[in-house]
């Protein structure tokens, strides 16, 4: 437990400040988060029996972390990032069918293309929401991403400790037997607390915090769950070792790649 709380504040605390600084390093530390979290992914799906190309999952993440750093959304570099994304989502279908030919007109052959190409699209391209809210608006940006992972850390602490205390009713038993409809409800409350507190300090509009604390957090949960699933297929307890005592990185990150998107769009939305 000592070793999880030390490494779990060290962590924490160089996250925070890349996410505040932003630029380059921000930028290289998601990139390698992505590839990580990417190999871990692979390793989940071959341990359930589907065929991955690794290199090749590892290639078109790479190309899509290039991709956020160089391109801007209105396309001033010729290229939004729009069409980026779909010539790569359909280069990778098309190189994994063609790597693909010679192994049969098969179940299993088509569930490996569409794995491969899911690999991209989760942790690839979902990481990529970090760099799109930091670079949303210059002032605000990391702003934002505070807030975010203020909700996130608060719906996950909200839900372990009063799930302990209170968890009675049991929330997705085949998914994580662990977790609670009380324990949920808890960290739903915290989280969204949690978050609206922080973003009025950094002075962030109160109703926006309220509504998007409280659809982020739910949100949040769902991609924990979702990570439960994948691990469940593949019969693992961790994604993989990343941080001591706390698993892989789609263990720590599984909450925020499903919410990032939404803190993303709402802001993109109701405040810019």
């Amino acid at each position: 437990m000592r070793i999880r709380i030390i490494s779990g504040i060290t962590g924490g605390i160089l996250f925070l400040f890349l996410l505040i600084k932003g630029g380059a390093l921000l930028s290289i530390a998601v990139g390698l988060l992505s590839l990580l979290a990417t190999r871990e992914l692979c390793r989940l799906f071959q341990k359930a029996g589907l065929e991955v190309n690794l290199p090749l999952a590892f290639f078109f993440t790479l190309l899509i972390m290039i991709g956020e750093a160089i391109l801007r959304p209105d396309g001033s570099h010729g290229l939004s990032h729009g069409v980026f994304w779909e010539l790569s989502f359909w280069a990778l279908l098309f190189t994994s069918f063609l790597f693909s030919i010679g192994k049969g007109t098969t179940q299993g052959t088509l569930v490996s293309i569409l794995a491969q190409v899911f690999v991209l699209l989760y942790p690839g391209l979902l990481f990529t929401y970090i760099l799109q809210i930091r670079n949303l608006a210059s002032a605000d940006g990391w702003k934002l991403l505070l807030f975010a992972f203020a909700v996130i850390w608060g719906t996950d602490t909200g839900a372990y400790f009063i799930g302990s205390a209170w968890g009675r009713t049991p929330l997705a038993p085949r998914l994580s037997p662990h977790k609670t409809v009380e324990g949920a409800a808890g960290g739903l409350l915290v989280g969204t607390l949690t978050g609206t507190l922080v973003g009025s300090v950094l002075q962030l509009p109160l109703v926006w915090l309220l509504g998007a604390g409280l659809v982020t957090s739910f949100t949040g949960q769902l991609g924990d769950l979702f990570e439960s699933f994948l691990k469940r297929i593949a019969g693992l307890k961790d994604s993989g070792v990343f941080l001591p005592g706390h698993g892989g990185v789609l263990d720590r990150f599984d909450s925020a790649l499903l919410a990032m998107p939404v803190v993303y769009y709402l802001a993109l939305f109701l405040l810019y």
